[in-house]
């Protein structure tokens, strides 16, 4: 505190404060005594309207001398990124971890993340595995074969030619199953497409339906809308001329992403699980099988069908070789079956 006639507590302030502490100083009525002499109401309300402002800027608009301890961390993440970074290096990376299948619960996935853990530990950065028990599934058996019109019979292939250790083309989460019915084309699989299938006469029901993947469908919500059309099956391509023998993997699961048994809660050992015939985990797996399909494999099974004509609105699917919606004449033997742990 300095003398009497400049009396004021030196803190430390941030810009605001200083000139809150200013102003208040101005503000100050003449010296006085303390102990004898009563303060107006005026300066009272002054300096406890101007300390609320204080703790306010105090609260809300903190500064400090030095960088805190996250700030600093990051500075260092961010030092050994741009350190340790270059094309070559990011080229490497991204060849060492597409460079195999590597499928969530397998040898191949576990040796992943070991490697990536390896990689984080050499640049002195504090990493760790952690293990979570999840409800997967995988194919254990699939085929598809198309009987044709005028009497023949081909097996239509269910993976990429040379496709090594890859997965075979299946959607997790799908029911196991066979079905023996004739194809149908459903568009995108949206309910205005069965609506105008319907327009024309056309039932799905009981039918293997194929679909093109697209317009913002999720797989879980088509193989939902046909099977509440009463659907024997469920066919997905992509309709793209990238790689026309690409099959797109992926689940049908309903309800959003995450584990079916641990809903909004980590799967750790020992923790709550529910059931596999609990009633809100059955809600989330349809009740039809259902798989993907290359853009070559469709193509093959859609430009058979006959039966009412493709709506113009349709026709630019698979380089417009599509022309009839179906039911049929080409029959589908489809057979899936799942193994799930």
């Amino acid at each position: 505190m300095k003398n009497s006639t400049d009396s004021f507590i030196l803190l430390p302030t941030t810009e605001p404060d200083l000139f809150l502490l200013l102003l208040l100083h101005k503000m100050m009525p003449k010296p006085m005594n303390v102990l004898t002499t009563k303060p107006s109401p005026l300066s009272t309300m002054v300096v406890v309207l101007i300390l609320c402002i204080l703790g306010f800027y105090a609260l809300h608009f903190p500064h400090s001398s030095t960088p805190s301890s996250a700030s600093q961390n990051l500075s260092q993440v961010e030092t050994l990124f741009l350190s340790t970074s270059s094309n070559s290096t990011i080229s490497s990376y991204l060849r060492a971890l597409t460079l195999h299948p590597h499928l969530a619960g397998t040898k191949p996935g576990s040796d992943i993340a070991r490697y990536v853990l390896n990689h984080f530990t050499s640049l002195g950065l504090k990493a760790h595995t952690a293990t979570y028990n999840t409800l997967l599934s995988f194919p254990v058996r699939s085929s598809l074969s198309a009987h044709f019109s005028e009497g023949t019979t081909v097996s239509l292939r269910l993976t990429e030619p040379a496709a090594a250790g890859v997965v075979p083309a299946y959607h997790a989460y799908s029911p196991s199953g066979s079905v023996h019915a004739p194809a149908v084309f459903a568009n995108y699989g949206r309910e205005r497409d069965y609506r105008a299938l319907g327009e024309m006469g056309v039932n799905v029901s009981g039918c293997v339906v194929v679909v093109r993947k697209g317009w913002e469908m999720g797989r879980g919500a088509v193989v939902e809308r046909a099977e509440a059309h009463g659907a024997a099956a469920v066919l997905v391509y992509g309709d793209g001329d990238t790689w026309r023998k690409g099959f797109e993997r992926g689940h049908v699961m309903r309800g959003g992403i995450g584990d079916p048994l641990t809903p909004g809660w980590a799967g750790i050992e020992g923790g709550e699980t529910l059931g596999l015939e609990d009633s809100e985990v059955l809600k989330r797996f349809p009740k039809i099988p259902s798989m993907p399909l290359s853009a070559e494999v469709a193509e093959s099974i859609l430009s058979s069908l006959g039966g009412a004509p493709v709506p113009l609105e349709w026709r630019g699917t698979l380089r417009s070789k599509v022309r009839h919606v179906g039911p049929g004449p080409t029959i589908l033997n489809f057979t899936y079956q799942v193994r799930r742990m």
